[in-house]
Parts: C-alpha cells; structure tokens; sequence
C-alpha cells in the first residue's frame, strides 16, 4: 500500500534530477534518475549527462503584489498653497476674506525677508524691507474686491481720522466690541470666531486685513505710515485742509482732549 501511494506521488513514472554544472575537473554532470519497476520498488541510478546544456523554466507568480507609489502622509496632503498676489486675488474675488486675510499675513511675512520667514512673523522694523509696489499691490486687491471697504489705505484714512489714536481706531473699525454694560465698556474680538469674515452692510468700513498687535502696535503703525501709502496720505491731508478750513477746527486741537475714561482704562494688549 506504501507503495502504491509513493508510485501515485512520483507519475509520471521516471523523474530526472540533475546538477546545475560541471564537476571541477570539467568531466561532464551526472543525471540521477528515478524509477519504478513492475515489483513496486523503487531504485536510483547514476547516468552521465551527454548533453552540455542545461534547459531551467520559471514560472511567474501571478499572486505576487503589484509596485505600488509610496503613500502621502496627510501633512503633505494638508499644505497650504505658497502665497501669492495671485492667490490673494482669487480668495477675494471669492469672497473668501478669511482665507484671504490668512494669504495677507502670510505675504507680509514672505515680503518683510528672510529672517521675518524663519521666525514666522515681522518685526516692525522689517516693514521698511517690503516694497512699495508689493504693499501696494496687497491693497488695491482688498479695495477691488470689497467695492473700497476694505485694505490698508482704507485702515490708514481712518487711523488718521482717528488722530492716530489705536484704541479710537479699532473701535472704528470693529476690532473692539462695546460690552452690554450700563457703563460704556469695550472689549477685544476673540480671534477668529468674533472677527466679520463676510462684507455686509454693518461690517465696519476698515475692518480688513487684520494685522496681529500682540507685540504692540508699532507693526500697524509703521504699515500704515509705509510709503506705499504716501499718495493716498497727501489726500488724507488735502482732505483734512479742506475740512478744517470749514470748520475753522484743526487737528492738532484734538491733540489736547481728554480721551473718555473707558479709553484710558485700556491697555495696549492686542492679541489678533
């Protein structure tokens, strides 16, 4: 029974099993053949390979798995766009004036130079590095795309309204909200959920882009007095001549009014 079952594993009835070269002397290799006689024995005999050739067949593996590209790890899938005037130009002609003012600072940074991109934000004094043109360009997309509510020059007009006075001003232009309170209180927006991301009819003029104050307002300041601005400053001037010529009131006579006493209250701690 043994072996009937060995002769029904071994059909076909002989099985060669040869080297796969010559011996060290170069004599030709030796087959080894298996077979089985009619008794059901088994026995192995030596006979030498005449032929020089050795013939080997493979098979290809169909089940083996298929290359594949390595994955993208979902940092790399999450990066931002690089920012650019382009970009800039797109969100606000979208609409999208929260992306657009994240574009804004990220474009501040790239223009104010190399040190102001490693630290990942400007140093007032590095605002002289951007160029007037770059800074304006910045704020004719923000005027274009909010029908003049909106932009730089915008903010400096009624900074300047404001008798350069930073708590008038964020008041003005909505960065600060009046408490319900019996007493005149203001306070801070949280950024961002308290910001006004879309342009309604009661978003205060000047209220976009927002430029972070958390290191003092000289960054403001000296982006507002940068001379891409000299133009619309020379109005800002004209403008106030003209009133105050009406008026018979200048603005150094607002220089020595006492600022109300929530005002003086408050200290210059802008966090946005």
């Amino acid at each position: 029974m043994a072996n009937a079952s060995l002769q029904s594993f071994l059909l076909p009835q002989h099985h060669s099993f040869a080297s796969t070269g010559g011996s060290h002397d170069g004599s030709p290799c030796t087959l080894l053949k298996l077979s089985t006689n009619t008794s059901g024995s088994i026995s192995f005999r030596l006979h030498p390979n005449t032929s020089r050739s050795v013939t080997t067949t493979s098979t290809t593996n169909s089940s083996a798995p298929t290359p594949v590209a390595p994955a993208t790890s979902a940092a790399e899938e999450d990066l931002s766009p690089a920012p650019s005037l382009d970009l800039l130009g797109r969100q606000l002609a979208a609409g999208d004036y929260r992306q657009a003012d994240e574009t804004t600072r990220a474009l501040i940074i790239d223009l104010a130079g190399e040190s102001a991109r490693r630290r990942g934000y400007v140093f007032f004094s590095e605002v002289q590095f951007i160029s007037a043109e770059d800074l304006h360009a910045i704020d004719e997309l923000w005027k274009e795309h909010s029908n003049g509510k909106f932009g730089y020059s915008v903010q400096r007009r009624l900074w300047e309204k404001s008798q350069r006075d930073f708590t008038r001003f964020f008041i003005r232009v909505g960065w600060m909200k009046k408490l319900d309170t019996e007493v005149e209180q203001y306070n801070y927006r949280a950024f961002p959920d308290e910001f006004m991301w879309e342009m309604k009819d009661d978003t205060p003029e000047g209220h976009l882009p927002l430029t972070n104050a958390l290191r003092g307002t000289q960054l403001l300041g000296n982006i507002l007095t940068h001379p891409a601005f000299q133009e619309e400053n020379q109005e800002d001037e004209a403008a106030a001549a003209a009133e105050s010529a009406t008026t018979g009131q200048t603005k150094d006579d607002n220089k020595g009014r006492e600022r109300p006493k929530f005002m003086r209250d408050f200290k210059p701690d802008y966090s946005f």
